[in-house]
């Protein structure tokens, strides 16, 4: 199956897969090839991505998946590889955004301040993942 995803900044990946696993508000579904016609909300979360023994993880804060004649289309206001996440710089933001949060300014800087956070702690989360990964391999 073929499989874009897509942000803001462009495409992050496009390639022919396996497999997509990733998390929808009822629940993380697998997508497998010949898989029927979706079109979805995404949750909070991580995008894995099985082709072959090869597996690539990207971390969402949500958006909307297509399923449509073996084409999976992701598009999401942010997603990060898990290869491009630097633990230290989202260890900053999220103090950056629970500082933010904490002062209470302003309606808009702490919605602001609130969606920094949930990209900051999913990013963290997913270099979690990888450097466990890493470990018992």
């Amino acid at each position: 199956m073929n499989l874009s995803v897509v942000s803001p900044e462009g495409t992050i990946y496009q390639d022919t897969v396996d497999e997509i696993s990733l998390p929808t508000p009822k629940g993380e579904i697998t997508i497998l090839p010949h898989h029927v016609s979706l079109f979805t909300k995404m949750s909070v979360g991580i995008v894995n991505i099985k082709k072959g023994s090869k597996e690539s993880i990207i971390a969402t804060i949500g958006g909307f998946v297509e399923v449509d004649n073996g084409n999976v289309t992701i598009l999401s206001d942010h997603l990060v590889k898990a290869e491009n996440i630097q633990a230290a710089k989202a260890q900053e933001a999220k103090k950056r955004a629970e500082d933010t949060m904490k002062k209470k300014e302003s309606e808009v800087d702490f919605i602001m301040a609130e969606k920094e956070l949930q990209r900051a702690i999913m990013e963290l989360h997913v270099a979690d993942k990888i450097k466990k990964k890493q470990k018992y391999q």
